[in-house]
């Protein structure tokens, strides 16, 4: 009990965090979205912040100091839970969501052509013959 208190700092900064960028991202897209950024980015946050507890960790056993590796070792204790706990979400997200994360793309199809087109069409079949020597590369005016 007395070691999630001293590491209660970095659930509270993780918890704002998150409730911030899923506020933001749902805002301003759909909530789907703000979901898989959420998983992807604290995916990535939890790897950093695991690799760097671990080292700290490792430098002050190294070291023989007790109470630095207690602190550390409980930090990287709770990124490596929040890390799994990270992945059940990201797998759980992907069952019910299987488009996310596909690089699968589509090529567009064309309906109907534009008004555009059709007209570049029509010149080309009227006016081509007659305008065929004047726009000839190498002709000169």
């Amino acid at each position: 009990m007395i070691r999630l208190y001293r590491i209660l700092p970095l659930l509270i900064a993780l918890a704002v965090i998150a409730v911030a960028m899923y506020l933001i991202m749902s805002f301003r897209y759909s909530s789907d979205r703000a979901k898989a950024t959420l998983v992807k980015a604290f995916f990535w946050i939890f790897v950093v912040l695991s690799i760097v507890f671990a080292v700290i960790t490792a430098y002050a056993l190294f070291d023989q100091n007790m109470a630095v590796t207690e602190l550390f070792g409980s930090c990287l204790a709770v990124c490596v839970i929040g890390l799994g706990v990270t992945l059940i979400c990201r797998a759980v997200f992907r069952r019910h969501h299987p488009h996310y994360g596909t690089d699968k793309t589509t090529t567009a199809t064309f309906v109907h052509e534009s008004l555009g087109t059709k007209f570049g069409k029509a010149f080309a079949k009227a006016f081509g013959e007659a305008l065929k020597d004047v726009f000839k590369p190498g002709s000169k005016r």
